[in-house]
């Protein structure tokens, strides 16, 4: 079983990124349903983390964690495309605003 102190660093580990490349992402959105798209985000791209992580907190078993650490690596996938895609929005409306 896991201890808290392991939990809370793997928790801060996989959200503080997600949270802050669904930042950057969704403020490079123009519409009013930024907000929504960010929360719909979060919530697709911690899910999977978040079932693991408590899944093996209510049943522990003796294996390896590949599932989490395989949900570790789909957030953090999720992150770095998020920030990716928002470092190319913002590369093409730097370049649209440049007088030519």
């Amino acid at each position: 079983m896991t201890d808290p102190i392991n939990m809370m660093i793997q928790l801060l580990q996989i959200l503080i990124p997600l949270i802050l490349g669904i930042i950057l992402f969704s403020s490079t959105l123009l519409s009013s349903w930024r907000y929504l798209v960010a929360i719909l985000l979060f919530i697709g791209g911690s899910s999977p983390f978040l079932y693991y992580l408590f899944d093996e907190q209510i049943h522990p078993v003796l294996r390896t964690n590949i599932d989490l650490e395989l949900s570790m690596f789909f957030a953090w996938g999720c992150s770095a495309l998020l920030v990716f895609i928002a470092f190319i929005r913002i590369f093409l409306k730097i370049n649209s605003q440049k007088p030519r």
